[in-house]
């Protein structure tokens, strides 16, 4: 099994944005003393989702205060950027962190955050997929000429270039329609399943669809471990677990069901996100299924997190994502609950075969 950290800074109404920006650094560094095998960060703008605005600016400072783990963006929007500066923003963090890169990219969803960018989310396929195109021709050697859609350059030499050759790993993350998961097959590119916008019961299915697109496309799939995204909270008893977190994030994630789609504000899907009209009711439905089929909340004791982890690898999850703790939890506990996992809960699966970096 494969351990990382993932943090997006959900900002809980009981501390300030710079309290919970600190709060996450101390956790960052302690994950990365801790043997965390990646540590990523997620960018989110304009409500308390996720407060990960400059991305790049953390990962330099995450850079400079870690020394093992691989570092990643999970994920950078591309519609909301230049694909020119991402791959220059990109290279200064690889070359930072001696090669410890792994950009994690989407196209996003969130019509808010299209909204206060002035982005129009109808292009946001068309974006990401001309965006994705342009930062890798960004990392050739020699200079940089596209004619695209949206970008339109005539010998520009992007510098600096990765430490990593021939690039920084890209990661692509889907929505669990198979329209993106071939997407990024198509392109040989590994996926990003779970966190807030996934149905969890359907990540087994996401997985093998993925690696049965990689078969098709001919892409190389069978030494590739997909890392899924989980929250991880860990206690001395299950009482004391359970009630830790309750209500932490509630108006928080009221807060999400308003503005974490794709909606106007007439309640139109755009047609390239059809897949999330009935979105809700699906996640209701196989959030069920997947209890029933043992995929329950990484929540409890370090006998009952090892149990079921287990569960998860029997279904041929070997890396997890952690989000540890919430916003709002006392955060002696969450760095507590950091140190039981890696004392008690890694261990047992340390004689695993992990999974390659990739």
């Amino acid at each position: 099994m494969k351990f990382g950290q993932f943090e997006i800074i959900r900002w809980h109404p009981d501390l300030s944005d710079a309290e919970s920006i600190t709060r996450v650094m101390e956790k960052i560094e302690l994950g990365d003393d801790l043997g965390m095998d990646e540590i990523w960060i997620g960018e989110h703008h304009f409500s308390r989702h996720g407060i990960v605005s400059g991305i790049f600016s953390m990962l330099g400072s995450v850079a400079q205060r870690t020394r093992n783990a691989r570092i990643g963006t999970a994920v950078v929007v591309l519609p909301f950027h230049h694909p020119i500066q991402i791959a220059e923003e990109a290279a200064t963090v690889d070359i930072l962190s001696g090669g410890r890169l792994t950009l994690g990219v989407g196209a996003g969803y969130q019509a808010r955050e299209f909204h206060g960018f002035g982005v129009d989310i109808k292009e946001a396929r068309r974006r990401f997929s001309e965006y994705l195109d342009v930062i890798l021709k960004c990392w050739d050697d020699g200079s940089l000429t596209y004619k695209g859609e949206f970008i339109d350059v005539e010998d520009i030499l992007v510098i600096p270039k990765p430490v990593q050759k021939p690039g920084i790993p890209i990661h692509v993350a889907v929505s669990t329609s198979p329209e993106s998961v071939d997407f990024a097959a198509s392109k040989g590119l590994p996926i990003m399943v779970g966190g807030p916008t996934a149905v969890m019961g359907q990540v087994p299915q996401v997985i093998r669809l993925w690696h049965e697109r990689m078969e098709h496309h001919g892409h190389p799939h069978e030494h590739i471990d997909l890392a899924v995204a989980v929250n991880v909270y860990v206690a001395p008893t299950m009482a004391e677990a359970e009630s830790d977190l309750l209500g932490l994030e509630d108006e928080i994630n009221a807060e999400f069901r308003r503005v974490g789609n794709p909606r106007n504000a007439t309640g139109q899907i755009p047609e390239d996100y059809k897949h999330w009209a009935n979105r809700d009711a699906d996640r209701d439905l196989v959030a069920q299924r997947a209890s029933d089929e043992g995929m329950l909340p990484l929540i409890g004791t370090p006998d009952v997190v090892i149990e079921r982890i287990e569960a998860l690898r029997s279904m041929g999850i070997n890396s997890i994502r952690c989000s540890f703790g919430a916003a709002g939890l006392d955060q002696e506990k969450a760095l507590r609950c950091m140190r039981m996992f890696a004392k008690e809960v890694m261990p047992h699966f340390a004689e695993k075969s992990a999974a390659p970096v990739v």
